[in-house]
């Protein structure tokens, strides 16, 4: 017989005295150290992120765009949550990122939010549709707030998209700002 050879138990897993290979650290936990005995992985597993058996870091895997992970200690993609409609879950999410004023989620699982189209805004923050440009005033893509059309111009409809769509005061016609 040869004589065997002593090496230090693999990253990802942990040996046990007298048994001959490394036994994975469980799922939800990690090894990210060689040499460990005993069941002495790692705390659990980061939020945003997963660990199945066998994982050597803290962000083994990242929760998927569209969800996240508002937990430690998760073991697989199952585990991470749905993005709500209003918010955003970009790849390795711990909370849901609220759309901001000028954008909107108009669905669930988005990796971001969506801008506003040209002739309409959104002021409030997390919301899921954005309002129609409001009758003399014109409302820019990603628009917060409508831009009240100028003075001695008028906005003849709703959904105006550029300043240059505001029409001109006819003479004898007075227009406010």
């Amino acid at each position: 017989g040869g004589a065997s050879q002593l090496r230090p138990c693999a990253r990802g897993g942990y040996c046990v005295a007298n048994v001959s290979q490394p036994t994975d650290c469980p799922a939800g936990r990690y090894g990210s150290v060689t040499g460990l005995s005993d069941a002495s992985c790692s705390g659990e597993c980061a939020q945003g992120y997963y660990c199945e058996a066998g994982s050597v870091s803290a962000k083994a895997a990242a929760c998927a765009e569209g969800s996240y992970g508002n937990g430690i200690g998760l073991t697989n993609q199952r585990g991470c949550l749905q993005c709500p409609a209003g918010s955003a879950c970009p790849t390795g999410s711990e909370q849901p990122s609220v759309c901001t004023p000028g954008s909107y989620a108009n669905q669930t699982n988005l990796p971001s939010c969506l801008r506003c189209a040209a002739g309409t805004y959104q002021s409030g923050g997390g919301m899921t549709a954005c309002d129609l440009c409001p009758e003399s005033y014109w409302c820019a893509a990603g628009s917060s707030a409508p831009t009240p059309c100028k003075a001695g111009t008028y906005g003849g409809s709703e959904g105006l998209q550029r300043a240059e769509e505001c029409t001109e005061c006819p003479a004898g016609s007075w227009c406010s700002a």
